[in-house]
C-alpha cells in the first residue's frame, strides 16, 4: 500500500469530520424521511396490493441505501478523530506476523 502524499497531513482530521459529518447528516435525514413516508403511504393510501408492494419495495431501497449511508460517513468522522492523539510516523507499516503467516496454502 503506498504512503499517503504529504500534502494531505496539512488536513486537519476535524475538518475531514465536518465534511462527513454534513453528509451524514444529510442521508440520516433522507433515511428517516423515507421510512416516516413509507409509513404514512401505508396507513392512508387505497392502492392495489401489486402497486402498494412495489412503492413499498422502493421506500424500503432508498431507506436500506441511505441508512447505510449515513452510518458509514459517520465511521469515516469517527476513524478521522481517532488516531488525532496518535503520533505521525511515517514511513510505519504495520505487520500482524511473520512472512511466513502469510504464505498461501
Amino acid at each position: 500500500m503506498s504512503q499517503a502524499p504529504e500534502w494531505t497531513n496539512q488536513i486537519p482530521n476535524n475538518v475531514l469530520c465536518g465534511f462527513y459529518y454534513i453528509f451524514f447528516i444529510v442521508f440520516a435525514a433522507w433515511a428517516a424521511i423515507s421510512l416516516l413516508g413509507g409509513v404514512y403511504i401505508y396507513a392512508t393510501t387505497k392502492m392495489t396490493t401489486a402497486m402498494l408492494i412495489a412503492v413499498i419495495f422502493n421506500i424500503l431501497l432508498s431507506f436500506g441505501i441511505s441508512a447505510t449511508h449515513s452510518l458509514f460517513l459517520y465511521l469515516m468522522c469517527d476513524r478521522a478523530l481517532s488516531p488525532a492523539s496518535a503520533a505521525h510516523v511515517p514511513n510505519a507499516t504495520a505487520r500482524v506476523g511473520s512472512a511466513s503467516d502469510y504464505v498461501m496454502m
